[in-house]
């Protein structure tokens, strides 16, 4: 508790709790508690000035919907808790997570009538891509209110089957076109919250619907704080940097600084006139398949874009 008053005191606007599950935490309500009562300090540009100011830090809850139940629904609603529940797929759910994915929905239902904020976050992979539609239509008509879409990053028991879960260019073109199909007919938004460099995306398609980013945030907009107290760049990483009762050190880190920085695109990248805005996908998917922060995202076909090959 001590570490979340000084990482908010220090200007951390926002407190996300992730695991593993979450809700197997113990004390898990009593240090969320915590952290509403805390008062977060940031500088915000607002008409071209800077102001410094003074408010209660946003919570984010990430469960994969088997422990929700009334009394955390009620919790959520009493700190303004945004709730994010996984759903990754509906008749693959069991083979990919052993569970049932009606304790999901009905999740979704408890949220929606207690007015809390939910986001149905969906792990996209080859086995769970065709179903994508119907996962995204019956989580919203549970009453999701946003969808955040992940594509498969490899990792931990991921790698031993990275090749039966991991999409292919062209599988994350249909992900995106089936996602903005069935926002568009409800007339919904969502995002999604792993990069795509640009040069993979066709130049002619446009998204209105789902959010597509093409930069990492990973240390310039948010950390994490592992289980055993060790900052890392994202949730992907692997690699621990400084432990939290140490974080004043945690700019001098080189590891650090090369993603605050952006130290890491590849050398295929070199020359590419939207360089400033792509990283070229995930650096820390390409760091754990390839062993380097600034190698090509496997399955990439890197592709610069100069003015010459630009489209007119």
């Amino acid at each position: 508790m001590d570490l979340i008053t000084q990482l908010a005191s220090m200007g951390v606007t926002h407190f996300s709790f992730s695991g593993g599950e979450a809700l197997l935490k113990d004390g898990l309500f009593d240090i969320i508690a915590h952290a509403a009562q805390q008062h977060s300090r940031a500088i915000e540009v607002s008409d071209g000035l800077l102001h410094n100011t003074v408010k209660w830090p946003g919570l984010s809850l990430l469960s994969n919907g088997r422990l929700v139940d009334r009394s955390v629904v009620d919790f959520c609603r009493a700190h303004s808790i945004q709730l994010s529940l996984s759903l990754p797929g509906l008749r693959t759910f069991g083979s990919l997570t052993g569970g049932d994915p009606d304790l999901v929905i009905e999740a979704f239902r408890l949220a929606r009538r207690a007015g809390v904020f939910t986001v149905l976050g969906i792990a996209v992979t080859k086995v769970n891509l065709p179903e994508l539609y119907d996962t995204i239509s019956q989580g919203l008509l549970a009453g999701a209110d946003t969808v955040l879409l992940n594509r498969f990053l490899p990792g931990g028991r991921g790698l031993m089957h990275q090749d039966k879960l991991q999409l292919s260019s062209p599988e994350v073109l249909a992900m995106l076109d089936t996602a903005e199909e069935v926002l568009a007919a409800a007339d919904r938004r969502g995002s999604l919250g792993t990069e795509i460099a640009l040069c993979q995306l066709p130049q002619d398609r446009t998204y209105r619907h789902i959010t597509v980013g093409s930069t990492c945030a990973a240390a310039k907009s948010f950390f994490v704080v592992d289980p055993s107290g060790y900052i890392r760049v994202c949730n992907h990483s692997p690699v621990r940097l400084v432990h939290c009762r140490d974080i004043d050190t945690l700019p001098q880190d080189p590891y650090w600084q090369g993603f605050v920085f952006r130290r890491y695109l590849p050398a295929a990248c070199s020359g590419c006139d939207v360089g400033h805005k792509c990283d070229a996908g995930c650096r820390e998917a390409a760091h754990i398949s390839c062993g380097v922060v600034d190698a090509v995202e496997p399955g990439y076909d890197v592709r610069p874009f100069t003015t010459s090959s630009q489209p007119t």
